[in-house]
């Protein structure tokens, strides 16, 4: 599955086992994305599923890991989606957990 797809439709209101299995997925996807290759997939993600990832990163440098790769992953997402994508991620009056 690709991260687009795993991003389309986040697991908010799912079990617990659920949003973890999603977690694991996207974490595979970005440790196996070629560092050249994230703004591309950067630029062809929507604001919601930019939003979603960047919720995602926040998880993974949360948990500690491989945060080397989800810095890179940030600061390209950071420049694509700009401010408000952290902006929104962080100031969500409802939290929406992954």
């Amino acid at each position: 599955m690709s991260l687009s797809q795993l991003l389309q439709e986040p697991p908010y209101e799912f079990e617990q086992q659920d949003k973890q299995r999603a977690y694991e997925q996207v974490m595979i996807c970005l440790s196996d994305t070629a560092d050249n290759k994230m703004k591309e997939i950067c630029n062809n993600l929507d604001t919601d599923q930019q939003d979603a990832l960047m919720r995602y990163l926040y998880k993974g440098l949360e948990k500690c890991e491989n945060s080397l790769k989800l810095l890179k992953w940030h600061g390209v997402l950071s420049e694509v989606a700009g401010l408000g994508c952290i902006m929104r991620v962080m100031s969500e009056k409802r939290k929406r957990v992954l």
